[in-house]
């Protein structure tokens, strides 16, 4: 593997070995036998990162020996014997010193879980936790509270992508292959938990518009500028509830109104438009 990474190195003279992921967003981190890989992002095409990524785990595979692990990546067909319904918890855990210090971080993360199945590591820095479905199972911002006060403890920087709640069948590898990689997408997110809801978008915008012409020209053509990216993104995320846009963006609702209107009047998109709306803020993706 030593070989197929100095390849690589060839292949992208920029990157660089690391000891662990950078924190740069327009970094691409990736994990090849221990060893991180880090690539500027302008460098790499979707279907690149796509098939990196996949390298990626194919080498996490092959370093863990745990019942559930190969029945999730199609090496046991045999389903678990557990009539129940679980989710698979995907965390990624920076600076962490030794073997025992992440041990005992996984030990008080499962810990704040009440009906664990299962959790290990696949990697140094990587690891699964499966959570019996139940009426008390954390929400995603209940698990988010929970890791920011773990990393204060430990000084630690963690990544969670939580996922969501399955039956316990045949069917639950494939559903997996895909939460691997919203996992591996969620890492270049800024918020250090997410779940299936918050990246979804950039996932889908990456993989099948983001490089289109189509896509590439009408962002170009709007040029949205700082403000204007502000405010798509507060109506958005307020649910285009002006009011409340207005409160967050501590402006007034007419000068909020203005802004719409002269948005309108330079790009033909309505921002009191909820498919308007929904569009410019995929374009600023």
């Amino acid at each position: 593997m030593l070989g197929s990474i100095a390849k690589l190195l060839e292949l992208y003279p920029d990157a660089q070995e690391a000891f662990e992921p950078s924190s740069d967003p327009n970094d691409y981190n990736f994990l090849i036998s221990g060893q991180w890989i880090v690539i500027r992002k302008d460098q790499l095409s979707s279907k690149e990162k796509f098939l990196l990524s996949l390298i990626s785990q194919k080498n996490d595979n092959k370093s863990v020996s745990n019942p559930w692990w190969s029945f999730l990546i199609h090496e046991n067909d045999k389903v678990p014997n557990e009539k129940i319904n679980v989710r698979v918890i995907q965390f990624e855990v920076q600076k962490l010193e030794s073997d025992n210090r992440a041990n005992e971080w996984l030990n008080v993360f499962k810990d704040t879980f009440d009906d664990v199945v299962d959790s290990f590591w696949i990697n140094k820095y990587t690891g699964i936790l499966i959570e019996k479905e139940t009426k008390s199972n954390m929400d995603k911002l209940e698990v988010q509270r929970m890791i920011q006060l773990i990393d204060s403890d430990f000084y630690t920087k963690s990544h969670v992508y939580v996922g969501q709640f399955w039956p316990v069948d045949a069917k639950l590898p494939n559903i997996f292959d895909m939460e691997r990689q919203l996992f591996h997408k969620s890492l270049e997110m800024k918020d250090n938990v997410n779940n299936l809801s918050t990246v979804i978008l950039d996932f889908l915008i990456e993989q099948n518009l983001k490089n289109t012409d189509m896509f590439k020209s009408l962002k170009k053509r709007i040029n949205i500028d700082a403000k204007t990216t502000q405010m798509i993104n507060m109506l958005y995320k307020c649910d285009s509830n002006l009011a409340k846009t207005s409160k967050e963006l501590f402006l007034h609702r007419n000068t909020l109104l203005y802004r719409m209107e002269k948005f309108h009047e330079q790009t033909d998109f309505d921002l009191k438009d909820r498919n308007d709306l929904v569009l410019c803020f995929l374009l600023l993706k």
